[in-house]
């Protein structure tokens, strides 16, 4: 039926990416009138491309028509509506943007093609007309462009007449899949907005249930407290079986702590900290996770003081450290925690690194993405998005280094006084004093 060929466009064919239909006749208007009636109205997306196809390829008085979707993933054209003869063969192929196929030549150059004898022109190929009964004659593609963006590219074959398509049709063609083009932008906007509009009703609902849990996870480590005062000479199952009960406690204190952290905005309540010690806090939080998987935690600081939020900060860096222990796998590894000044004017840094495993450059795309994990279903995807919240609550940025197989590298970095950010300034302690805010140090969450 059509596409991939050789790289060299055939002389014969003809290309117009300045064309406009100002000069188009009656016929021209009252088909760019039926396209716009059918797909409006419609925000739907699968029926506004549906509408759409059919609307074009009337309008262009075609045989056939292929409306072909932009993969960004994988950057190829799908063809994710195909109408005509024996289309369903072609539902589930894809083309690559380049110079081999009509189709991938004007999504690469972003620019329409009139080729009057499909046959003669060298990136059309015969082997879908053989797939699917169709004889291609004559073919116009144009690419869907809607606010500087590449949507995909719509594509008609054949005129029912018989003739070959020309220089006229190229400008309705272009009207058309200008029109088309702007539908599909609407439906998929509608879309987002509607998603937006899901999730933010189940990150409300999400917080509620969340704080419900901290309540409760408050009372059960409480009373896991004073179980433990009491825990001396217990036998060997009992207090292997206490050690799991207060690790899965933990776990869960850190994920309903994301979940908190994540899904409302709040400002730091900053008061000068020793960064030194709240490094050093984290490594010892952390350590016996540590020792379980044969890693090592160093810390060194050569700061004094800086103004930060303590909860917020200490939330970040049990995500960093937690992360770098995971990725150093079960051959065990070193997991480093500096602070120190940074280049950026009247800030610090504090530095996690580990020799783990390390990242590739798709991971390192998708790594502040909510819910997206490297773990598997060992991770709730939240952690690092709720790291890079609060750093920006702060005031300040995040940086990460990372390569397959030498480790990964996050820097914080933070301005070091309140006149940098200008948030809330806190002169009370906001310490805890049960063993369920010595994870989280946030009770003006509540």
């Amino acid at each position: 039926m059509f596409v991939p060929g050789s790289k060299k466009p055939a002389s014969h064919s003809v290309t117009a990416p300045g064309a406009g239909p100002g000069g188009a006749p009656r016929r021209s208007l009252d088909a760019l009138a039926q396209v716009c009636q059918a797909v409006a109205g419609d925000l739907e997306l699968g029926a506004v491309m549906r509408s759409a196809m059919r609307a074009a390829q009337n309008a262009m008085n075609a045989e056939a028509c292929t409306l072909f979707r932009l993969d960004a993933d994988t950057q190829s054209l799908l063809f994710h509506i195909v109408d005509g003869p024996r289309s369903e063969r072609l539902a589930s192929a894809s083309l690559p943007i380049d110079d081999r196929s009509i189709a991938g030549w004007v999504a690469k150059h972003q620019a329409p093609l009139l080729i009057p004898d499909a046959y003669r022109d060298s990136r059309f190929n015969p082997a879908y007309d053989a797939k699917t009964g169709f004889r291609t004659r004559s073919v116009i593609c144009a690419p869907l462009i809607a606010k500087g963006r590449l949507l995909g590219v719509i594509q008609v074959l054949n005129r029912r007449d018989g003739r070959s398509f020309d220089g006229e049709d190229l400008e309705l063609a272009q009207a058309v899949a200008s029109l088309v083009a702007v539908a599909i932008h609407n439906a998929e906007e509608h879309q987002a907005r509607i998603n937006a509009e899901r999730l933010a009703t189940i990150g409300q609902m999400m917080a509620g249930m969340a704080h419900c849990v901290k309540n409760i996870l408050n009372g059960l480590q409480a009373g896991s407290y004073i179980l433990e005062q009491n825990l001396a000479g217990a036998s060997a199952g009992a207090s292997r079986g206490w050690e799991m009960v207060k690790r899965n406690m933990g776990l869960l204190s850190n994920i309903v702590l994301d979940m908190l952290s994540y899904s409302r905005p709040r400002k730091p309540l900053l008061q000068p900290c020793p960064i030194g010690d709240l490094c050093q806090s984290v490594v010892l939080l952390l350590q016996a996770q540590a020792a379980q998987k044969n890693v090592t935690l160093v810390t060194s600081s050569n700061l004094a003081e800086a103004w930060v939020d303590e909860s917020g900060i200490k939330r970040c860096l049990i995500n960093l450290v937690g992360n770098a222990i995971d990725a150093c796998g079960p051959s065990g590894g070193l997991v480093q925690i500096e602070a120190g000044p940074s280049a950026a004017a009247g800030c610090f840094e504090i530095r996690v690194r580990d020799n783990g495993c390390g990242m590739d450059a798709p991971a390192r795309e998708k790594l502040f993405a909510p819910f997206f994990s490297t773990k598997g279903n060992k991770g709730t995807g939240l952690g690092l998005a709720v790291t890079r919240k609060i750093v920006e609550e702060h005031g300040g940025t995040i940086r990460v280094e990372s390569a397959p197989g030498a480790g990964t590298a996050f820097a914080l970095v933070l301005p070091a006084a309140p006149a940098a950010n200008g948030v809330t300034q806190g002169m009370d302690s906001v310490r805890g004093t049960t063993p369920a805010d010595a994870n989280d140090k946030e009770r003006e969450h509540r």
